[in-house]
């Protein structure tokens, strides 16, 4: 097998989570909640530990070990986005940012001291954390691809709905009606694509999809359609050179992916830092 056959599975996995996340993050940034992915990937991590307690307690067969952990995922999911729905409120004087640190950090804990317990606890952890994108396989990779075409389709429907919601978080009044409705709507569709993208890629990779190519897009656009194109650009770029630096050289896909995303960041702020150097020189002159 070459290193493109046995790479073309991670890249359409890695493209698939890049498009959706790029989407999902800059909303994250825009409502300056960055923790919120992390958040939502440990909570869904919990669940799946959960399940796992309860498959060791009851017995179960290990063919239903996937649907029973994702099952209980998407309902620690949804049970985060009411409980960061009804936190968003003035009379709350705890900052929601506050909320979802705290909500990380207790769902870290909580996932690593079950996971601790059980067999094959190391194995759990590290795919808990960097995933198993370079083993994903197609039917994986179809069950992402409906996800994602359906919480696309779904947000380019209601596209101003959620940007309304995302600009009330800054105090603005936008007239939108049933707004706390909206936001859980947004955080539901959020952790239904965590969940699936948590259960091949990881936290830490998602939460570095979700963060850095938006921030990039951030530094060089406004227009929403032009900042997905962007971070889309950049992520499928850094997933690139992360898989040829993975196959080349025998190390983590994940990690490299990350560094190359890291990496670019830092090329963006320094072209940046150009760009607006020869600016005020032109208006200088």
């Amino acid at each position: 097998m070459t290193g493109l056959e046995f790479m073309f599975a991670p890249l359409v996995a890695s493209l698939l989570l890049i498009f959706i996340t790029v989407y999902f993050g800059i909303h994250v940034i825009e409502r300056e909640i960055i923790f919120i992915d992390i958040a939502l990937a440990q909570i869904a991590a919990l669940g799946s530990a959960v399940s796992l307690v309860i498959k060791n307690i009851s017995g179960e067969a290990a063919g239903h070990d996937h649907d029973s952990r994702t099952l209980l995922a998407y309902l620690f999911c949804v049970g985060a986005a009411f409980l960061f729905t009804i936190l968003k409120n003035k009379k709350i004087r705890i900052p929601l940012e506050a909320v979802i640190g705290i909500a990380y950090a207790v769902a870290t804990t909580s996932a690593v001291i079950i996971l601790d317990k059980g067999a094959g606890s190391d194995v759990h952890i590290h795919d808990m954390l960097t995933g198993s994108i370079l083993w994903v396989t197609w039917p994986q990779i179809i069950r992402l691809s409906v996800v994602v075409v359906l919480t696309g389709g779904f947000h380019y429907i209601f596209r101003e709905r959620f940007r309304k919601v995302t600009l009330s978080y800054h105090g603005v009044d936008t007239g939108l009606k049933n707004p706390k409705l909206w936001d859980f709507i947004f955080y539901m569709t959020f952790g239904i694509v965590i969940v699936e993208a948590v259960n091949i890629g990881g936290i830490l990779t998602i939460f570095a999809f979700l963060i850095i190519p938006s921030s990039i897009s951030a530094l060089f656009a406004k227009r929403w359609t032009t900042r997905i194109l962007i971070g889309f650009l950049v992520g499928g770029i850094s997933t690139l050179l992360g898989l040829y630096l993975s196959w080349n050289m025998d190390i983590p896909c994940s990690p490299a992916i990350i560094l190359f995303l890291g990496a670019g960041l830092l090329v963006a702020v320094g072209l940046r830092a150009i760009n607006k150097l020869f600016s005020h020189q032109r208006q200088s002159r």
